[in-house]
């Protein structure tokens, strides 16, 4: 009998054919833990007073970015945070409650969105598991009300776009996430990869374009007033993280740290990172060589790409970007927590080691403040992990 019962439950959670059943009881099971974190544990002011104070200075009729502040420093945004953050501030009044259950619906929208993606790439079951188990992942969107959480939701819904029959909502679903936070930047390099493969150079370009133009249309008011000042603060690539709450690097000291030629190296490998996924990994989820891939974009026919690619192409591209970042705050976590779980499924590694690398990364996110030992950690999972999704085959 007992066997019988424990058959039963691994065949419900690795069959695809209870995938549905699952990820509502997941969903169900995720909206009562947040209320209930929202009821019970206490808030933690860090950032929601400065992000008030800064769209306080747009709604007052402020336009040059340089004179916009928070308690936290200046305002370093794009215009979408700007937007969405003075909406906040309008319908709640300021008051930390009502926005706390406003991000509860934003984490379970980006949880559906994120389970619709994972049913797509016929991920198992048992993998949703992992999508609920954070404890850090619920602190940063309901008890922090970071803009990360924000922006990560058309991120999440521009990959089910291209996943599916709306490959061309894609480019302006990022561009709203870049507009909230930067961050979404990360996935670009994949995209690229995705719209070439789906509709070639044209494609490529036009949506490339439309990334452009939402930025633009965001960003209109303080663009046509001061457009330097709006680029120089809400794009601004050269500044500086404080070592203090960097949860990786924290082993090499914060001289190293600090330096621009580790800056520099970083970026190095970046880049190098990318361009051994574009020439390998990339081209082999469609069964198709380098040259191949390159040559069909120049034709003018269109083609399907499966949700498969779409997702390991998407997340891998943001998962190397996090990688190799100079700095990595606490609520960074939220921009590839939900990832995380299908790209450990993708390496095929044993359950106990896919289990094991989880909960390494898991362990350092909740280090506070980190360590040597914890961002050492953080980073032998995450080069296991990527090295994982380079050699498989």
């Amino acid at each position: 009998m007992l066997f019988s019962t424990q058959s039963h439950l691994y065949t419900l959670l690795v069959s695809p054919r209870y995938f549905g059943l699952i990820a509502l009881a997941v969903v169900a099971f995720e909206a009562a833990l947040n209320y209930a974190i929202i009821r019970q544990v206490p808030y933690t002011e860090i950032d929601w007073r400065a992000y008030m104070q800064e769209v306080k200075g747009v709604m007052d009729g402020e336009r040059n970015y340089l004179k916009l502040h928070g308690d936290t420093g200046p305002l370093v945004y794009p215009a979408g945070f700007v937007w969405f953050y003075g909406a906040l501030r309008i319908v709640t009044g300021e008051s930390v409650r009502s926005a706390q259950y406003i991000f509860m619906a934003i984490y379970l929208a980006t949880l559906a969105i994120v389970l619709a993606i994972y049913r797509r790439v016929q991920v198992p079951p048992i993998f949703l598991v992992l999508l609920v188990l954070s404890k850090r992942l619920h602190s940063i969107y309901v008890l922090r009300l970071f803009n990360d959480t924000v922006a990560m939701l058309p991120a999440y819904a521009a990959v089910l776009a291209m996943s599916g029959r709306y490959m061309r909502w894609s480019g302006i679903l990022l561009s709203i996430g870049i507009s909230i936070k930067m961050n979404v930047q990360l996935m670009l390099p994949g995209a690229a990869f995705v719209w070439w493969r789906a509709g070639g150079a044209r494609m490529a370009i036009m949506q490339l374009i439309a990334v452009v133009l939402v930025q633009g249309m965001v960003a209109m008011p303080f663009l046509v007033s001061y457009p330097y000042e709006y680029l120089a603060r809400a794009f601004e690539y050269t500044r500086q993280f404080d070592f203090t709450w960097t949860v990786n690097w924290r082993f090499v000291g914060q001289r190293v740290f600090a330096s621009q030629e580790w800056a520099k190296g970083l970026l190095a490998i970046h880049a190098g990172l990318l361009v051994v996924l574009a020439t390998t990994v990339w081209p082999q989820l469609s069964g198709r060589s380098l040259s191949a891939v390159i040559s069909e974009g120049f034709s003018r026919r269109s083609r399907h790409v499966g949700a498969r690619e779409v997702a390991v192409v998407m997340f891998s591209a943001n998962f190397v970007g996090i990688v190799c970042a100079r700095s990595l705050h606490y609520q960074f976590y939220s921009w590839y927590a939900h990832s995380l779980p299908l790209l450990l499924w993708y390496t095929q590694l044993r359950p106990a080691m896919i289990l094991a690398l989880w909960m390494v990364v898991e362990f350092a996110w909740n280090v506070y403040p980190s360590t040597n030992l914890s961002s050492l950690l953080l980073l032998v999972a995450h080069l296991f992990i990527t090295a994982s999704i380079v050699i498989r085959r």
